[in-house]
């Protein structure tokens, strides 16, 4: 009886390991093509960031020409921001602290596809990068 429930609770957790990895996967790649609109009707995006040196999502698809209200949200320990210098009237930088919730407003006037990055040195290159889809 004993080796029969140490077998059961290794398979439990092994299939709980494993659906958690893939969702994290999943969740750093995938796309938000539909944001939020608040009351004030800003389109609300929220970028997720922490110690794997990505964005989640990657890509985001937004409205132009109307305003943008992006939250970073920091849940690792190392700082990031995010950095928009293309399809907009003056770069935008919003920046947080290991596991800060920032936030700031903006807008692309113009439809197309525009890269954001993180600056923090090395952050970058290591493939902290992602597109924003103005339609």
């Amino acid at each position: 009886m004993r080796k029969q429930l140490g077998a059961i609770l290794l398979v439990g957790a092994v299939a709980l390991t494993t659906a958690c990895s893939s969702g994290a996967a999943a969740a750093n790649n995938a796309t938000d093509t539909a944001p939020a609109i608040s009351a004030n009707g800003a389109q609300q995006v929220t970028l997720k960031v922490g110690n794997n040196m990505s964005f989640a999502p990657s890509t985001i698809t937004v409205r132009a020409g109307q305003t943008v209200e992006l939250t970073l949200r920091n849940e690792g320990f190392l700082p990031h921001d995010f950095t928009l210098t293309e399809g907009v009237a003056e770069p935008v930088k919003i920046a947080g602290g290991g596991g800060q919730t920032t936030s700031g407003t903006f807008t692309i006037d113009t439809p197309g596809a525009y890269t954001f990055v993180c600056t923090v040195p090395g952050h970058e290159s290591a493939g902290m990068k992602g597109t924003i889809m103005a339609q």
